[in-house]
């Protein structure tokens, strides 16, 4: 008698577990993205990128000052046009400025490729 009673309360638990199968996972899921959301936002802040991030509300006026300090502007070559004798050399021309400027300001294999300065991430 017993086991069946114990039989019988088995088969009530399964049946509550699978009718709310579809709640509990919902509930998991949640929980999950919200951990993963946190582990996100810790990194974020922990990285420093916080403190790159312009986009953020409160730097509208560091926004203003990294567009405003570029008064060159390259202009580049033309996508319209036929493509002559002319128009490649134009091509090639600047190809070879912007490379000779790349090369002499940065040595890429050197340990300060990836500085503030380099990157013009500096305020000098």
């Amino acid at each position: 008698m017993k086991d069946e009673i114990s039989e019988h309360h088995d088969s009530v638990g399964v049946r509550t577990v699978r009718d709310h199968q579809f709640v509990s996972m919902i509930a998991l899921v949640i929980v999950i993205s919200m951990f993963l959301v946190y582990v996100a936002l810790s990194l974020y802040q922990s990285s420093g990128t916080m403190q790159l991030d312009l986009s953020r509300p409160g730097y509208a006026s560091a926004r203003e000052e990294a567009t405003k300090g570029n008064d060159e502007v390259f202009k580049g070559f033309s996508a319209d046009g036929t493509i002559d004798k002319t128009a490649l050399n134009e091509f090639d021309t600047l190809y070879k400025e912007k490379a000779a400027e790349a090369l002499i300001q940065i040595d890429a294999f050197s340990g300060e490729a990836l500085s503030d300065a380099t990157l013009g991430l500096d305020r000098d």
